[in-house]
């Protein structure tokens, strides 16, 4: 215990230290949406000022019209294999989020006698000359559907665009799959949960420790509760059954993972972790409705849309399991794991306060250039727990002593 009041002091004065930093990585991200009805073609491209600078010069604003549109006229283009579509730019309207200025450009193409049927759709603003920007395309077909057709990079510079929104599952089983990999407070959270999945609590202590095949029967029991809780509130909230303002969202989501933490370090109640999965997995439900929203999905999604992004969600969560839970059940049977638990849980804790306070305004998280950093490079931190399994294990086959509680 001593060990944790030092890593918690540690990371406490450590958050309260670090220089502010801002998370900039919005502006690398940009929006098209395409929108086919009555055999036109026509949509809008949302990119930040600071990203379009990059481009432009830093002397570019969002004042600066006639500069954005004849840039955009080299780098949107829509066509069949019977030729290109004459595209037109139209109107420019700004907004302001995530601390920057956001131009959002409208634009229609002439498709002639092809209709709105199937076609290729290309794409390099920005990304052009800026490699890890992408954008994201989202369709609207002619029955009111949306879907998410794909994500434009530097790698992949188009995407066909079906005239059924329908169509596009494949990308939409992308988007809950990258989301959540890109969600570290939603990662954490379950990370979090499983680490109590090897352990059996007495009383307000883990004090004992379960068999491999008790420990799969509490990761199943886990996983089931989280999805069964976020499914349920997605997709109330996706078709506009629920809605609810984003913010106390996003706060109650820093509250679960702290939450997970305290359990970790003294179970809340036995079996505290599934209660915890089910109820806060409502709560992250919510929080993956918001980004069908941000993509322009709400209340617009069609069912095998709403069901592929949610499958996503799934696989992301069974993969997060394969890839950490080997690793933590064999450390499970050292001695280390009351130490790796323990100082895990603090650091979890942490990080929980700091989006807590980030998301209520009272500072900007001081821990945001880590978590990019972690979501950036997933591997490194897979690779970091399994090689500390094998140092645990080996370790405790060199020098075999009793493993103590939990």
């Amino acid at each position: 215990m001593r060990t944790l009041v030092r890593v918690f002091a540690l990371a406490v004065l450590v958050l309260a230290l670090a220089p502010s930093a801002a998370s900039a990585h919005a502006m690398d991200l940009s929006k098209v949406r395409l929108v086919l009805e009555g055999g036109t073609v026509h949509g809008t491209t949302e990119i930040a000022v600071p990203a379009l600078q990059q481009v432009l010069g830093s002397d570019f604003t969002a004042a600066d019209h006639d500069e954005l549109a004849s840039y955009l006229r080299e780098h949107i283009a829509a066509g069949t294999d019977a030729g290109a579509w004459p595209l037109t730019i139209g109107a420019m309207t700004t907004r302001e989020a995530d601390g920057m200025t956001w131009v959002t450009t409208a634009f229609a193409f002439d498709t002639g006698s092809a209709g709105t049927g199937d076609f290729l759709f290309e794409y390099d603003a920005v990304i052009e000359a800026v490699a890890k920007h992408e954008a994201e395309v989202v369709v609207t077909d002619g029955s009111g559907d949306t879907v998410v057709a794909g994500v434009i990079t530097d790698m992949i510079p188009a995407v066909t665009i079906h005239h059924e929104a329908s169509t596009g599952i494949g990308a939409m089983i992308g988007q809950g799959f990258r989301h959540v990999l890109e969600g570290a407070d939603h990662l954490l959270f379950l990370m979090t949960l499983l680490i109590t999945a090897p352990l059996i609590a007495v009383g307000r202590r883990w004090a004992g420790r379960r068999a491999l095949r008790g420990s799969l029967w509490a990761v199943l029991r886990v996983a089931t509760a989280f999805t069964i809780g976020h499914s349920l509130t997605l997709i109330a909230a996706a078709m506009q059954w629920v809605q609810l303002p984003s913010r106390p969202i996003e706060v109650l989501i820093a509250v679960s993972v702290g939450i997970a933490a305290v359990h970790a370090i003294r179970p809340l109640a036995r079996g505290g972790e599934d209660l915890i999965a089910a109820g806060f997995g409502l709560v992250h439900g919510l929080a993956f409705a918001g980004i069908l929203a941000d993509l322009g999905l709400d209340g617009s999604a069609s069912w095998p849309a709403l069901l592929g992004f949610n499958l996503g969600i799934e696989l992301a969560q069974l993969t997060v399991i394969a890839l950490v839970f080997p690793s933590l059940y064999a450390i499970s049977t050292t001695r280390w794991y009351p130490t790796v638990r323990s100082v895990g849980a603090a650091c979890i804790l942490v990080a929980a306060l700091g989006w807590a306070l980030d998301r209520l305004g009272v500072l900007v998280n001081p821990l945001a250039p880590l978590e990019t950093a972690a979501v950036t490079h997933p591997w490194a931190l897979v690779a970091a727990l399994a090689t500390l399994a094998v140092a645990a294990v080996g370790r405790e086959r060199l020098a075999p002593e009793a493993i103590p509680a939990a």
